[in-house]
């Protein structure tokens, strides 16, 4: 895989998380999808334990719903100094991903299933300083993109049908998240494995178990009354299971 990766925020502060461990670490990344959109800015320093901060980001062709765009990342890229993962579920992710770059995205996430030349995307966004991610809806298998793997430096699953927040987690992702983590083993990788879509404290152990290191946590985060506190709880759960996983038992 090529050694070229982005320095977001979270690198540059130096703070313990994701950066320590490259490819090994657990991150939380709360979705402000589950956020008050009336209050944005606050909802975001709400939770600035996070490594992450989850942009989900709904044109209402791609998926049923309509969320934001580029003026609201560029707001919020200078509301918090948590960095920004935008998940773009949008019809048109080649002409729009990089302009979230340039809005102050760190890492851009695009759909395999939309894109239509993944492998020159993921090369433009990594080539304008953010990580370059791709993400899979839950019917859409990892087997045909294996040689995808190493252009990229994210790749997500998604547990629900992606549109809306507040879905029940799909257990039948769980063996597609096991058989990625053994590709990117395979392959020896280090790519960020991310979950979206129903984590919560009852289910955040199976993904990490599985295989994922990632996980993008909406009303598990905001639905509570201490957001940041609910960062540290799942970081924590996540970690335990991931401690005793025999995929990262293996590294």
């Amino acid at each position: 895989m090529s050694q070229v990766r982005s320095r977001s925020r979270t690198e540059e502060s130096n703070r313990p998380g994701a950066w320590q461990a490259w490819g090994m670490a657990v991150q939380i990344n709360p979705s402000i999808l589950s956020a008050d959109f009336a209050r944005l800015a606050e909802e975001a320093q709400a939770v600035e334990g996070a490594d992450w901060l989850h942009v989900d980001v709904m044109d209402n062709h791609f998926v049923p719903n309509l969320t934001l765009g580029v003026p609201v990342v560029e707001s919020l890229a200078r509301a918090t100094d948590t960095p920004l993962d935008c998940h773009l579920m949008i019809a048109d992710p080649d002409r729009w991903a990089p302009q979230y770059v340039e809005a102050g995205a760190g890492s851009v996430t695009f759909h395999v299933e939309a894109a239509a030349a993944p492998v020159r995307l993921a090369r433009e966004i990594r080539a304008k300083g953010a990580r370059a991610s791709m993400a899979l809806k839950p019917a859409t298998p990892i087997e045909p993109y294996e040689d995808l793997l190493p252009e990229l430096d994210m790749l997500l699953i998604m547990t629900v049908e992606p549109g809306f927040g507040g879905q029940a987690f799909l257990d039948i992702m769980l063996p597609k998240i096991r058989r990625t983590r053994e590709l990117i083993s395979k392959h020896g990788l280090e790519l960020w494995l991310q979950v979206d879509g129903g984590v919560s404290a009852s289910t955040i152990e199976r993904c990490a178990e599985a295989g994922a290191d990632v996980f993008v946590a909406g009303s598990a985060v905001y639905g509570a009354a201490d957001p940041a506190q609910a960062v540290r709880a799942l970081r924590t759960q996540a970690q335990g299971a991931t401690a005793h996983a025999a995929w990262a038992c293996d590294h």
